[in-house]
């Protein structure tokens, strides 16, 4: 690593405007459940974690959830053509695929889509979640197949203190529009409950598509506020849209015009349970379907530098159904420990066709059942000197290929002086082939093999100025083999790259004052693909940013950000391979509580109006002000 370049891209993130403010392992109550079976607060997990709150996300006000995720550190997301775009999320340098994403604790990847089992984030109304738990390295010894990189859990709100209603309307430039109606209210002792329908309409800010989704999000929590609890939850929702396709050049040199267009239906149901048989024993189970379906068609892309691509189309449908039993054991004041085990039904079919030729077309129709059972067991060890353990292994049978075991561990050691606290993880992830890749007619190949990852990752906090300081540095390397990946010569899906991703993530957190909080992060990652000149697409060796939320009088609220992504490496059919110029942008909201009941904010996206690209051609929509009124009675 150039350590010039690091000091220049610190320098140029204190010396900025401002970005984002998340709860990056602070010492709070919050109990996280993502990443581990046993739930624990953040100071006792050792991996490293990103959450954001509730008060985080009313405070920026994005319009998105994908907008959110742009500003967690190690976390890089572009989305060329808007919501009716490809969003695609790279952790620590790693694929879009292989972050294991899940709504409540349900998993939405699509193992039927063409980027081999990514979830589309457009989708998702961010007014829906109250949290996001971001947990980096490989989460397979928890989760099984997809977490090679990481794990993001997308929880969504549940419930009041009081029945309450509340209804918001939001209006920005360029026919955007978003609005949102809710109920919630509070059931037995602790338990509640919430229904939230909402509404989007991208309108025409991006000139590469547009985007309108429709959602409907109810949750039931039931809570005696001892021995069980019992969490129920649903969620539909209905989204379309139209953008250049991915690889066309965008509006600056896409040769034919035609958009391509999407449509989505998302459905999940779930119940969790938890019952406290004992002071030492509780009980957890849980049961969820999912099902995803889709339409899609594109008029493909003409031959440029590269080779084009034809016109193709189809609809698809993937269900999954997954129940779970675990048992946690409170060994002693320092010990926990849990056994379980788990099954999972994947049922995807596609009805696609290529049209080569006006006379010529291909159907690319396939149908694949999967079933997974999975045993698992994980140890939580913390003493009173500091000293945190953590160890987890599972063991996955899919009834399509081997048996796969996967381990992780990790440490935490607080120092005395209550300052200093030092963390280490290893982790073991696999990934199962997607459908696509194992049964499309033309490109799949049956007899692919699991990918696979191993990471290490040490990192440190530290605290400064009565605690109104704190930073904290991770070093992480990842190591991916077996990789899929087309081969043109033998024109087929193949196991045959090695990727190897390495860097650091540094956060600072500042409390300036009760009323002022600032905080900065900064990434490097170095991938590098083994025995090859390839480079990997739309991933910045650095990116950055810096947030500020000021609390200007009660009631009134500013919350800025900046946000910076260095030079990256990109590639398009119409121009062959380029390397994107670095940018920056910067995004401002006004909160005012004009009454109890009555909330304004006032929003700016992009308030520089920079012109940036995240893709080839794809040009960033310029500025937005947007105005939302919420009511709450």
């Amino acid at each position: 690593m150039n350590n010039k370049k690091l000091m220049v891209a610190v320098a140029a993130s204190l010396a900025g405007a401002a970005p984002y403010v998340l709860a990056q392992d602070r010492p709070v109550e919050t109990v996280v459940v993502t990443g581990t079976r046993i739930p624990a607060e953040p100071l006792f997990i050792p991996n490293s974690m990103t959450i954001v709150d509730l008060e985080t996300i009313e405070s920026r006000n994005d319009p998105s959830v994908i907008d959110l995720l742009r500003v967690m550190p190690g976390l890089q997301v572009t989305q060329p053509g808007g919501g009716g775009g490809v969003a695609s999320v790279f952790l620590r340098g790693g694929e879009p695929n292989f972050t294991a994403v899940y709504i409540d604790g349900i998993k939405v990847n699509d193992p039927n889509n063409t980027r081999g089992g990514s979830f589309d984030f457009a989708t998702l109304n961010l007014g829906d979640i109250e949290r996001i738990e971001l947990v980096r390295g490989p989460q397979s010894a928890i989760y099984g197949s997809d977490a090679l990189s990481g794990a993001i859990n997308l929880i969504t709100k549940g419930r009041a203190d009081s029945l309450s209603a509340s209804i918001e309307g939001e209006m920005g430039s360029k026919d955007f529009k978003n609005a949102a109606l809710a109920v919630a209210g509070p059931l037995l002792q602790r338990g509640g409950f919430s229904v939230r329908a909402a509404t989007l309409d991208q309108g025409d800010y991006d000139v590469n598509g547009t985007f309108k989704s429709d959602s409907l999000n109810a949750k039931l929590v039931l809570d005696d506020g001892g021995a069980w609890r019992a969490v129920l939850n649903g969620r539909y929702a209905d989204s379309r849209g139209t953008a250049f396709p991915e690889d066309s050049g965008g509006s600056e040199f896409a040769v034919r015009r035609t958009l391509d267009t999407k449509s989505a239906l998302d459905t999940v149901l779930g119940i969790s349970t938890r019952f406290r048989a004992s002071d030492r024993w509780t009980l957890n189970a849980m049961a969820n379907w999912y099902d995803h379906s889709d339409e899609f068609s594109t008029a493909g892309v003409v031959r440029g530098v590269r080779a084009g691509v034809p016109a193709r189309g189809g609809t698809a449908d993937l269900e999954r159904s997954y129940a779970a039993l675990n048992a946690v054991a409170e060994l002693s004041p320092q010990l926990r420990a849990t056994i379980g085990a788990d099954y999972q039904k994947e049922d995807g079919s596609t009805d696609g066709y290529i049209q080569f030729s006006p006379f010529f077309r291909l159907p690319t129709d396939f149908a694949l059942i999967r079933k997974t059972v999975g045993a698992f067991a994980e140890m939580q060890y913390a003493n009173k000197k500091g000293l945190t353990l953590l160890a987890s292994v599972r063991r996955d049978d899919p009834d399509t290929t081997d048996t796969e075991t996967t381990a992780k561990a990790g440490v935490i050691y607080a120092f005395a002086n209550g300052t200093t606290r030092v963390r280490a993880n290893w982790g073991q992830g696999f990934k199962l082939p997607s459908f696509f890749a194992l049964g499309h007619p033309l490109v799949g190949n049956p007899l692919l093999r699991p990918e696979k990852s191993r990471s290490v990752d040490v990192g440190v906090s530290q605290t400064f100025a009565d605690a109104r300081v704190r930073a904290d540095l991770t070093y992480f390397d990842n190591r991916f083999t077996d990789l899929i990946d087309f081969d043109a010569t033998l024109f087929t899906s193949v196991n045959r790259n090695v990727v190897t991703t390495r860097g650091v993530e540094l956060t600072v957190d500042y409390t300036v004052s009760d009323a002022l909080r600032a905080d900065m992060h900064v990434t490097n990652v170095d991938i590098d693909v083994k025995d090859s000149n390839d480079q990997l697409r739309q991933r910045p060796e650095w990116r950055g940013g810096l947030g500020l939320a000021w609390q200007l009088r009660k009631g009134l609220a500013l919350n800025a950000s900046w946000l910076y992504v260095g030079d990256t490496f990109d590639t398009s059919i119409p121009t062959g391979s380029l390397t994107l110029p670095a940018y920056h942008r910067v995004d401002l909201n006004l909160g005012w509580m004009a009454t109890p009941r009555l909330r304004f904010n006032f929003t700016v996206d992009n308030v520089l109006d920079r012109s940036y690209r995240e893709a080839i051609g794809f040009i960033a929509p310029g500025i937005r002000p947007r105005i939302k009124v919420e009511y709450r009675y």
